[in-house]
C-alpha cells in the first residue's frame, strides 16, 4: 500500500463525523465533488471500500471503514502531538542542555540559582551536568560535546566561544593547618610570603589563566617558589593538606573543607579577584540552550574584571 496523505486521513474523519458529504465538504471548505474524488482516492489506496453511498450526500461506513477511522484518528492525534513537540523544541520548552562546570561553581550557589530558575520555567527540558575543567570546557563547547558552562574567565575566548561574568570572588590563602601563619588571627600580608613554598596549577593552566601565585607575589615584590604544580584546584588543595606548601586559590574552595587546610584572608586592599563566568557557543543552534543563555545573561554582573 502507497503512503495516504495526513490530509487524506483528515477528510475521512471529518466526513465521518459529520456524517454527510455536504457539511463535511463545507467543514472543509471544499466542495462536495472534491471530498468525493478524495474519497474516492483514499480508497483506491487503501484497495477497499470505506463508504458506500446511500443518496447524494449521505453514506453507510462499512466494517472496513469503521476500522480504518480509529487508526485514522490516531494517525491525527500523533501527528498533531508530533508538531507541537516541534514547535516546543523550537521554542526550547523541551530538550536536552549538555552543561559543564568546574569544580569550585558547586560552592558559589550559581548552579542552585540559575539551573533552579531555568528548571521552573523549562520544566520539560532535561539539563544534563558534568564536571570539566575550564580548558576542557572550552573544548567541549567547540566540538559540540557541550552546549554550555560556567568556569573561572580564561584570558581570551577562542573563536566560536563566548562568556560572560556572572560571579566574582576574592583569593585566599590556603595553609596546611600546622604551618606558623595558620595559626595566627587576622590576615596575611603578601610580603611575609616570600620564602614559603607554593603549590601551583599545571603550566597549560597558567597560561590560560591569570597565575594566583605570581599575582600575590607581585604584590609582596618577591618572586614565588613553586614546588609543587597540579592539574585541578582540588589536587592543590590535596598538596597542601600533604604539608608541600601554600596555595592561592578562590574563596569558594574553602567551602570543600579539606582536612589539615586552613584558609586565610590576604591583607591587602587591592586582594586579587577572580571572575567566574557562563561560556557558550557564539552561534548556539541549540534552542533550548539558547533559552539558558537566556536566563544566564540576565543573571550578569554589571560590574566585573
Amino acid at each position: 500500500m502507497s503512503e495516504i496523505e495526513t490530509r487524506l486521513f483528515h477528510y475521512f474523519v471529518v466526513t465521518c463525523e459529520e456524517e454527510n458529504f455536504a457539511r463535511a465538504a463545507e467543514r472543509l471548505g471544499i466542495t462536495p465533488p472534491t471530498l468525493t474524488h478524495q474519497i474516492k482516492k483514499l480508497e483506491a489506496q487503501v484497495g477497499t471500500l470505506l463508504l458506500i453511498r446511500s443518496g447524494k450526500t449521505k453514506f453507510k461506513i462499512t466494517e472496513a471503514g469503521r476500522r480504518f477511522l480509529e487508526g485514522a484518528r490516531g494517525v491525527l492525534h500523533h501527528a498533531q502531538e508530533t508538531e507541537k513537540a516541534a514547535q516546543r523544541a523550537a521554542r526550547g520548552e523541551i530538550g536536552t542542555v549538555e552543561l559543564g562546570y568546574t569544580f569550585p561553581i558547586i560552592y558559589t550557589g550559581l548552579i542552585h540559582r540559575l539551573i533552579g530558575l531555568f528548571r521552573l520555567r523549562q520544566p520539560a527540558v532535561d539539563v544534563r551536568m558534568r564536571e570539566v575543567s575550564t580548558l576542557a570546557l572550552i573544548e567541549s563547547i567547540l566540538s559540540k560535546r557541550l552546549d554550555a558552562g560556567f568556569a573561572r574567565s580564561p584570558d581570551h575566548y577562542p573563536l566560536g566561544v563566548k562568556g560572560f561574568p556572572v560571579y566574582k570572588t576574592k583569593v585566599v590563602l590556603a595553609l596546611p593547618a600546622d604551618h606558623r601563619l595558620a595559626r595566627r588571627a587576622g590576615a596575611i600580608s603578601p610580603t611575609e610570603l616570600a620564602n614559603e613554598r607554593f603549590i601551583s596549577t599545571s603550566v597549560s593552566y597558567d597560561l590560560a589563566f591569570k597565575p594566583h601565585a605570581a599575582s600575590i607575589a607581585k604584590l609582596g615584590r618577591f618572586n614565588p617558589k613553586i614546588s609543587k604544580r597540579a592539574d585541578d584546584l582540588a589536587t592543590v588543595l590535596a598538596y597542601v593538606s600533604a604539608g608541600y606548601g601554600i596555595a592561592p586559590i578562590t574563596a569558594p574552595m574553602a567551602e570543600s573543607k579539606p582536612p589539615n587546610v586552613v584558609f586565610k584572608p590576604l591583607a591587602e586592599r587591592v586582594t586579587p579577584q577572580v571572575d567566574y563566568v557562563f561560556m557558550h557557543r557564539s552561534n548556539e543552534s541549540n534552542p533550548a540552550a539558547r533559552a539558558l543563555i537566556e536566563i544566564a545573561l540576565a543573571q550578569r554582573l554589571k560590574h566585573a574584571n
